[in-house]
C-alpha cells in the first residue's frame, strides 16, 4: 500500500516553479474546499471514487481520471463514501505556468479520462520520487526539468489544437521579430515599425514577445544593442561616439546614460575595465 507523501518547497523560479507534490489515499468523504489556489494543482485519481466541483458544476470522477485546480478559481472536491479516492497530485506556479497549460484541452473542463499506461502518471511518480532524495540545488533542477516533461506529456495526451496553432503563428511571428531586431539593431529600432513590418497590431505582438521572452520589445531591443556595444567596446578601437551610433543611438550621450543604468559604469570605465 502506498502511503500518504507530501512535500512543500521554499523556491522561486519565475518560469516554472513546483510548489509541492504528493500522494494520499483519503478517508471516506474526505472534502476540501471551497477554496481559491494562487497557483495550479494537477491530480491523478489511482483508485476510488469522488466529485469535483468547479465553476459551479459537479462531476463524478473515478479511477483513471484527471483533474485540474486552476489558479484563481473557486473549486471543492471530495472522496466517495463507499470507495473513497487515492490520488497523486503536483502543484505549480510561474509565469510560464498558465500559457503551458492553456495548449491542452485539458483546462476546457478542468478534469478528463487520462489513456491506459499513461506517461501523464508514470511522469507524476517520477516527480514524488524526489520525496526520497536530499534536497539540493542540483536536485532542484531535476525536478524542474521532470515538472516541464509532465506539462509535455498533458499536451501530449490532452492537446489544444487551436491553442497550438495560435502557438505556432506566434512562434513564426517571434522567428520574423527577432530577426528584425538583430539584422536592425543598428538604426533607431521602434516597436510600432516591427509591427507594421510584420502587419501586426502593436499591442498583439506586445503581448506574444512578452509571453515568449518574459520582456516587453523595448527591453529586448535595448539589450541587443547593449551587448553588442560591448563587444565593440572590448573588440574595437571606435570612438564611444561612433559605437554609440553603430548600435542605433543618434546621441552619444544617451548611449552613455542608458548604458551606465545597465552596466553601472560608464562605457570608457567599461572599456579600461576590459583592458
Amino acid at each position: 500500500m502506498t502511503l500518504n507523501t507530501y512535500n512543500e518547497f521554499d523556491n522561486n523560479n519565475f518560469d516554472l516553479n513546483i510548489d509541492h507534490y504528493g500522494f494520499e489515499s483519503c478517508p471516506p468523504n474526505y472534502a476540501f474546499g471551497p477554496s481559491v489556489r494562487n497557483n495550479f494543482v494537477l491530480h491523478y485519481i489511482i483508485e476510488g471514487s469522488g466529485q469535483f466541483t468547479i465553476y459551479n458544476k459537479v462531476t463524478s470522477l473515478g479511477a483513471g481520471d484527471i483533474f485540474i485546480l486552476p489558479k484563481d478559481a473557486v473549486t471543492y472536491y471530495q472522496a466517495d463514501g463507499d470507495q473513497p479516492w487515492s490520488y497523486i497530485w503536483v502543484g505549480f506556479s510561474g509565469s510560464r505556468a498558465e500559457s503551458i497549460l492553456l495548449q491542452s484541452s485539458l483546462m476546457a473542463k478542468c478534469f478528463a479520462a487520462s489513456q491506459k499506461d499513461s506517461k501523464i502518471l508514470n511522469q507524476m511518480y517520477r516527480l514524488i520520487a524526489y520525496a526520497d532524495k536530499k534536497f539540493t540545488e542540483s536536485n532542484e533542477l531535476e525536478i524542474i526539468g521532470e515538472l516541464y516533461k509532465l506539462l509535455a506529456f498533458l499536451i501530449e495526451e490532452f492537446p489544444n489544437q487551436e491553442a497550438q496553432e495560435s502557438h505556432n503563428n506566434h512562434k513564426k511571428y517571434m522567428k520574423q521579430a527577432l530577426k528584425i531586431i538583430h539584422s536592425q539593431y543598428d538604426t533607431p529600432l521602434q516597436v510600432t515599425t516591427i509591427a507594421e513590418k510584420l502587419n501586426l497590431n502593436r499591442s498583439y505582438l506586445y503581448k506574444i514577445f512578452k509571453e515568449e521572452t518574459g520582456q516587453s520589445i523595448k527591453d529586448y531591443i535595448l539589450m541587443v544593442k547593449m551587448k553588442k556595444s560591448c563587444d565593440l567596446l572590448i573588440n574595437s578601437f571606435l570612438t564611444i561616439s561612433q559605437i554609440a551610433s553603430s548600435v542605433g543611438f543618434t546621441d552619444p550621450l544617451a548611449f552613455s546614460k542608458a548604458f551606465k543604468k545597465i552596466y553601472q559604469v560608464s562605457p570608457l570605465q567599461f572599456r579600461k575595465i576590459n583592458e
